[in-house]
């Protein structure tokens, strides 16, 4: 059963921050350095001084990254620019954005989600993905140094009777505590929810529910062995975004792989290789890419390797795995000595292999959100890199402080 519970999240004062949108983030590992520098330059107060603060020349092991953004954390409290809210609450939050010409709405809440072991009989809460020991290792120093959750992970339920549904919706009819615009141009709205009733209304209908993990796996697993080695009930939860597979909004984009390192002897074997295992076409264009991958039948694969000199596309019939691990397995494996990167954006991709950053690209589509489910509840991971939740959850709105 998933167990959640409310807290008294501390939130930016509205007092002193006038403008929510120059001090919330996205994800730290969505964060690229020039976003970094740009967010640093929005506010003194911008959380990623603390998400993902800046190294310096003259870092030692007791003035850090990490030790600064607990002094941060505790003079921010100090100063009343961060207050936490007087009763336990659960936070709404709606992201508003437009895909392809269309706005959507995606309705999810935030609170506290009890940690458990992952891959136990009584599991309530799978993960979809494998995890990496760096990005571990820098969230765990994070973690001992603020003793707090500045982000909430994300994770989704299935809510069939969609009595969920009609309990949020209800209390989203007051006017919102925040509403703002944030740098991707994603409009959140966001509530406080404090009545008791309400609360326990809302964790009952949750017990029952098999939650798997969209995004946070790293932080995830460090907020488990943080607990552990704490040894107090109040760090055996984590902060925790909670949305519905079968609402409006759930957005999953595909995440690309850009391929470095090849010579040319080496994509002419590739060429030789792909043929073994695809239905191996040529297209004329850039144009024909997203038509050709959109006409992907249920029962097969459809790639495409992008080099500068040409566009090939890939067929692979019969599918029994996903389409990003048959091209882990059929493409990428086999390569050696190679570097590689994963973009959710498609030109992105193209234009860093026409400027010769890369030897080429494998652009695939979306992974579907029931197969992450499917694959999260059968007890099996994906490759890494394999789903791209859009939009991201922001960091900011709320933190939960042990």
């Amino acid at each position: 059963m998933a167990n959640i519970t409310p807290f008294k999240g501390v939130r930016y004062n509205l007092e002193k921050i006038k403008d929510m949108s120059k001090v919330i983030a996205p994800p730290y590992d969505v964060i690229s350095k020039e976003e970094q520098g740009q967010l640093y330059k929005m506010s003194q107060y911008n959380i990623v001084h603390m998400l993902l603060g800046k190294d310096s020349s003259s870092d030692n092991e007791n003035n850090n990254k990490y030790t600064r953004a607990g002094k941060y954390l505790n003079i921010w409290q100090q100063k009343k620019v961060l207050k936490q809210d007087e009763v336990p609450s659960i936070y709404i939050n709606l992201q508003e954005f437009k895909l392809d010409g269309k706005i959507k709405k995606r309705i999810g809440f935030i609170a506290l989600l009890k940690l458990e072991e992952f891959d136990k009989k009584d599991s309530s809460i799978y993960p979809h993905e494998n995890t990496l020991t760096a990005p571990k290792e820098d969230r765990a120093k994070l973690i001992h140094a603020i003793e707090a959750n500045l982000g909430p992970i994300f994770a989704i339920f299935e809510d069939h009777d969609r009595a969920i549904a009609g309990l949020i919706k209800n209390e989203m009819k007051s006017k919102p505590i925040v509403n703002i615009v944030d740098n991707h141009g994603v409009r959140n709205k966001f509530w406080k929810v404090s009545d008791k009733k309400i609360i326990d209304r809302l964790c009952g209908y949750m017990k029952d529910k098999k939650l798997f993990i969209a995004d946070g796996h790293h932080r995830y697993e460090v907020g488990l062995a943080f607990s552990k080695f704490k040894k107090d009930p109040k760090y055996g939860y984590i902060l925790t975004y909670f949305t519905d597979l079968l609402g409006d909004g759930l957005v999953v984009l595909p995440y690309h792989r850009l391929i470095g390192g090849l010579d040319k002897t080496a994509l002419i074997a590739l060429e030789s290789s792909l043929k073994k295992n695809f239905i191996v076409k040529l297209l004329k264009s850039k144009k024909d890419i997203k038509s050709f991958l959109d006409k992907a039948a249920l029962t097969e694969a459809r790639l495409v390797i992008y080099t500068q000199k040409k566009i090939t596309s890939l067929i692979f019939k019969d599918k029994k795995n996903l389409d990003v691990t048959i091209a882990k397995n059929l493409i990428i494996g086999p390569l050696q000595k190679i570097f590689i990167d994963f973009t959710k954006d498609l030109d992105y991709a193209i234009r860093e292999v026409n400027m010769g950053n890369f030897s080429f690209a494998i652009l695939v589509n979306a992974v579907k959100i029931t197969e992450i489910r499917d694959v999260a509840f059968l007890g099996n991971r994906m490759p890494q890199k394999s789903t791209y939740f859009y939009p991201k959850v922001l960091t900011g709105l709320v933190i939960n402080v042990f």
